[in-house]
């Protein structure tokens, strides 16, 4: 077995495999981006939906966030 045979001939076929790399990486980026997008989109949604059909639980559990967040920041 030899190791010539397994790298690529020239510095051309080293170049279509980075390029070919890159379009693979482009490609998975892509995808995640959406994924991404549309989960934010549906976080988004639901949260609206949820403050909308319950205003003081919501009003309540934004301000025992802010509370926290507060003592968090008081203690540094």
């Amino acid at each position: 077995m030899s190791l010539s045979k397994e790298l690529p001939q020239s510095a051309d076929e080293l170049k279509s495999q980075a390029k070919e790399a890159v379009r693979i990486v482009g490609d998975h980026l892509t995808e995640q981006a959406n994924y991404l997008r549309d989960t934010a989109t549906d976080a988004k949604y639901n949260a609206e939906n949820f403050i909308q059909t319950n205003p003081w639980p919501a009003v309540a559990i934004a301000a025992g966030v802010g509370f926290l967040v507060g003592v968090i920041i008081a203690r540094k």
